[in-house]
This record gives structure tokens, sequence and C-alpha cells, in this order.
């Protein structure tokens, strides 16, 4: 059977990779016609104030200056093998980007801004909404994601070995126009040991670096060994898998600050909630994305000052995640962005992977 290779590009940054690397895999799964293959490229420019030229120079066509975007990054090396699609999220490998497909004369994908590169030059341009009236655009709607249910599953077969009831909860911390308080993490804290007793849960708790020193603190303040099943604390560089919390957990609850946290959630296909402190100001892309997810039935939203009063709700979304997923995927063959190369391009590549030196990261 035919390999078809996808390369996702990304700067290291954990949701840029997160989400191409979740497009990739939407890909593989779902292509029935050929073996599919992932390999990543890790980027990052030399300069970052040079991107905007890099960007320029990639949408130049001239051959001779996208080959030349290479030495302008320290990168991971690039594959011994052509590649049919490329991949990536994030400004500062729109350039590579754009430079590899064109010069390896194969389809590609844009997560996010297209920071004024040309439509001609991006196959597939995925963002939340589409942007109007490009005929490249594609609607996710939802953040895509790397998560492997059957995975996740897998992993979690331990915590539930001895029949305990699991519930799950990420925490985030200040950003994306959320702003957290020593009063919320008390608000929060006190909610999950009451649901423990109400609901006879158990608790998988994980926070992020930005949840912080304090929030840390006033949270394991109260949920012991009791109320708590297992437990990452980002300040422990615990190296608990998050994967078996995922697959483990009955129900999930995610603060709503990280739309990646709640995708990665949603891809499990249970009931999940999102929590929200009292100061909360989000960008109107966020809150647009999720209104959606909860008008879709996938999401249920409550601030921290009502959590101890949640009581289950069923799960009945009216388009899945899955589902989702299956659109983007049949928008992605209609673009062409999943269209096999011919031989004469996979010379071309090997032209390239062989013409210039660069030192590696």
């Amino acid at each position: 059977m035919k390999k078809f290779r996808i390369l996702v590009i990304h700067d290291g940054k954990p949701g840029h990779f997160s989400q191409s690397y979740g497009l990739a895999r939407l890909i593989a799964s779902r292509c029935t016609r050929c073996d599919c293959e992932i390999s990543s490229l890790r980027a990052k420019p030399r300069l970052k104030l040079l991107n905007r030229l890099l960007r320029y120079a990639a949408a130049s066509q001239n051959a001779f200056l996208q080959k030349l975007i290479l030495l302008f990054y320290r990168h991971t090396p690039l594959p011994s093998e052509a590649i049919d699609l490329v991949i990536s999220f994030g400004g500062n490998v729109v350039a590579l980007n754009i430079a590899l497909s064109q010069y390896w004369r194969i389809p590609n994908v844009l997560v996010g801004s297209s920071y004024t590169i040309p439509e001609s030059m991006i196959s597939a341009h995925v963002s939340l909404k589409g942007d109007m009236g490009d005929s490249n655009a594609v609607a996710s709607r939802l953040v895509v994601c790397r998560t492997e249910p059957r995975r996740c599953h897998r992993a979690g077969r331990a915590l539930r070995a001895n029949g305990q009831r699991l519930w799950a909860i990420f925490v985030g911390g200040d950003g994306s126009g959320y702003r957290y308080h020593d009063a919320d993490w008390h608000r929060l804290g006190a909610a999950l040991q009451a649901m423990s007793a109400q609901y006879g849960v158990r608790w998988l708790v994980s926070t992020s670096r930005r949840t912080g020193r304090q929030g840390n603190a006033i949270l394991r303040s109260y949920l012991d060994a009791s109320v708590c099943a297992a437990s990452i604390w980002y300040e422990d560089e615990s190296s608990e898998p998050l994967d078996a919390f995922i697959g483990a957990a009955s129900r999930l609850f995610c603060t709503e600050d990280s739309l990646s946290m709640l995708a990665e959630s949603l891809a499990m296909a249970k009931p999940v909630i999102s929590l929200r402190p009292t100061d909360s100001s989000p960008s109107k892309t966020h809150r647009d994305a999720l209104a959606y997810m909860v008008n879709m039935g996938l999401l249920l939203q409550l601030d921290f000052s009502a959590l101890a009063q949640y009581r289950p709700h069923h799960y009945d979304p009216v388009k899945s995640y899955t589902a989702h997923l299956d659109e983007i995927f049949q928008r992605f063959i209609a673009l062409g962005a999943v269209a096999a190369t011919v031989q004469a391009q996979r010379t071309h590549y090997l032209n390239l992977n062989t013409a210039i030196q660069v030192p590696q990261l």
C-alpha cells in the first residue's frame, strides 16, 4: 500500500504541536486508501524579528529564496522520505510551511492566522470559524487535539481497577482573559471536597504551570487522600500520564481558560464541564467557541460559585466531536489537501533535502 507522509512543523509550544498533530492524526485515521505516516519537524527562527521578512520571502514564489529560508531556522533534521502534506500552527513556522510546500510542490495546511500569506499558497486554512470568503477556508468549530481515546482508555485501566467512581479536573490559571484570585481557589477546593462527599467520587486532579504556587497550595489543602485518588501537581514535576486521568474518569471538569484542555476532554465523548472564575473577560473568539460547544451539547458551563450545586447531566450532543472531525476531513478532500503527489515531485523533494546543510537544534 502506498505511504502518505505528513510532516507536522511546530515551534515546540505544546498547544501548537497538539493542534497540528491532531489534524495529522485526523487524516491518518480516516485515510483508507493509503498507509499514513506522521513525522515532525521542530523549528525556531534564529532571529524572531525576521519572521515578517521570512514570510515575505516564502510568499515570493522565488525558489532560491524559499530554499534559503531553511538557513534562518534552527531545526531538527528533515525527514529522509518524501513528504505529501505539510501541517503547521504558529507564526514562528508559517514561513517554513509555505517555503517547503512551495518548493516540494505539495499541499499544505495552515492552522490559525495566515499572516497575510496569499490564499493561493495555502491548500487548507483551518480556523475556528473559517475565514469568510476564502475558498480554502476550513471551519473547525472546535479545537482539534491529538488525544487518542483508545490509548487513554487503556492508560486508565489501572486507576479504574478497584471499581471506585472517578471524576477528573484539569486546572489552568491566568490567561486568555481569565484571572484567578485566592478566593477562587478556595471556592474550587471546597466545591470539589463537597462533591466528593455528596456523590461518592474521588478526584483525579491535574494543575498547570499557570495555576501558580498559591493556587496549588490552596487546592492541596482541600484535597487529601479521601477526596483525591491521584494527582499531577505541576510544581512537583510529576511524571504521571495525563492520558490515564482522561481515560479513567467518567466526567471531566476543566477550567475554560484553555480551549486545548477542553478539546482533549471533548475528544473522549464523555460529559465535560467547563469552569470559570468570577474575573473572566475572554476574547470574542474564545466566547464564541465556548458558546458553540454549549449549543452543540458538548459542554456544560459553570462558575466556580455554582460548582457545589452541580448535578450530573445526561450527555447527548447534537453533533459529536468525531462528527466535527469527519467534516474537517471531507473538507480537506474537497480542497485537495489529501491528494497524492506524483513521482516527479518526490524527486524534487530529495534535491532540497541534500542541497542545504544547516546547524540543528
